[in-house]
């Protein structure tokens, strides 16, 4: 009897004890867990950088179609939609400008072609704009328009656009001579 007991306590048991499979199956979860929520904030990150960059990729569009063809556009932006069009067309009877919303499609000759532009927004995401010289954010609803001018002289209004899902946000603020970035803040939290 001797001999089966000394050639049992010789033997190595292999396998992982409970307490080393609950340890490898919570750090799985912990990891799990850290990816499927990196994955979300840079999802969000993405939709809100989208969202910021329509606006100011339409803008620096318009600024540049303003100064090559020497007159005004005009960026309108809504909850649903960023526009860009002319502001003023030439007039087939006085031979002068005339605001573009004054005239019909068919009323103006066109001494070149306009260059109109429409852009959707995002549904999901909040606009909210800041004015030159203004510490008012004025958020984009159903009924809201905010109109910037384009300048041929290579001018925009100075603005503030703020994109928001939830507590996370993106902020660009506009240079006024490149209708690029100036400067830009963000927050995005973990949701």
């Amino acid at each position: 009897m001797q001999q089966v007991s000394s050639h049992i306590n010789n033997r190595k048991v292999s396998g992982f004890t409970l307490l080393e499979l609950v340890f490898v199956l919570s750090m799985i979860a912990v990891l799990v867990t850290w990816v499927t929520v990196s994955i979300s904030t840079v999802e969000t990150e993405d939709k809100l950088r989208e969202a910021a960059g329509s606006i100011e990729l339409l803008a620096q569009r318009g600024l540049n179609v303003a100064i090559t063809q020497q007159r005004s556009y005009e960026l309108s932006i809504t909850a649903n939609m960023v526009s860009l069009a002319p502001k003023y067309v030439l007039d087939s009877e006085s031979g002068g400008w005339v605001d573009q919303n004054e005239l019909g499609e068919d009323e103006a000759s066109r001494e070149f072609d306009d260059v109109v532009a429409n852009e959707p927004m995002a549904t999901d995401v909040l606009y909210e704009i800041k004015r030159w010289q203004s510490s008012e954010w004025l958020t984009l609803e159903k009924d809201k328009q905010i109109v910037l001018g384009l300048s041929p002289l290579g001018l925009i209004e100075p603005i503030s656009i703020r994109c928001s899902i939830g507590s996370s946000w993106i902020m660009h603020q506009l240079h006024p001579l490149t209708a690029g970035i100036r400067d830009e803040e963000m927050s995005i939290e973990k949701e």
